[in-house]
């Protein structure tokens, strides 16, 4: 351990010596000691809550982008706290299940992964061939152009899908043509919401199925 004397016996030191460490900080002399660190057996309720924030974060950061358009107004700029935070918070308090041996994992069904004032369309029918997605909604009273929907197909494992086609939500049905690797996905998680594209208002999510 060695510091050095700037000047002389004293003068300022830059460098550790022992548990404290010396610096020089916008034109100012800074001494500060070291943190210690305690290794210790974290408890297992401290084991449970990390394997908790450890599931939604799988569960969220492939849609990290999704999310801050879904809850860019539950989180909107200014805010202490950020959209993903905000979704981070929702999923941990209310889409969490466990399975028999106790471990923690989001459950789809019960995320929403946007959040708004607007009407959550009502799914009548879903089904899917490979890689094309054909879903049928209850229609909407709103007649705007600028109402339209938001449809998700999400692989936890690996992928996920944003419709962007601009299909209007009063028109009760849609086909969507998936990439082509979709095809090969064993499972997909369809998610779907309303979004005025004129205000940025969204609605809730709503949990469309898997195919």
């Amino acid at each position: 351990m060695m510091a050095i004397l700037k000047e002389g016996i004293n003068g300022p030191f830059s460098g550790k010596v022992g548990s404290v460490v010396g610096y020089e900080l916008n034109g100012q002399a800074i001494i500060r000691g070291l943190p210690n660190y305690v290794k210790r057996k974290p408890s297992p309720l401290a084991l449970v809550n990390r394997n908790r924030m450890k599931a939604v974060s799988k569960f969220l950061s492939p849609i990290k982008e999704i999310i801050k358009l879904g809850y860019k107004n539950i989180a909107p700029p200014g805010s202490r706290v950020g959209a993903f935070q905000a979704a981070q918070s929702h999923v941990f308090q209310t889409a969490l299940d466990y399975t028999e041996d106790n471990i923690p994992y989001v459950n789809p069904e019960k995320a929403l992964l946007s959040r708004g004032e607007l009407l959550t369309p009502i799914v009548l029918s879903l089904s899917r061939d490979q890689d094309k997605l054909t879903i049928a909604w209850e229609p909407q009273p709103y007649r705007g152009k600028s109402y339209n929907l938001l449809l998700l197909a999400y692989d936890i494992e690996n992928e996920a899908s944003l419709y962007e086609g601009g299909a209007t939500i009063h028109s009760g049905e849609l086909e969507w043509q998936l990439p082509d690797y979709y095809a090969k996905i064993q499972q997909l998680h369809i998610y779907i919401a309303v979004i005025d594209i004129f205000t940025g208002k969204t609605s809730d999510s709503g949990y469309a199925g898997c195919v």
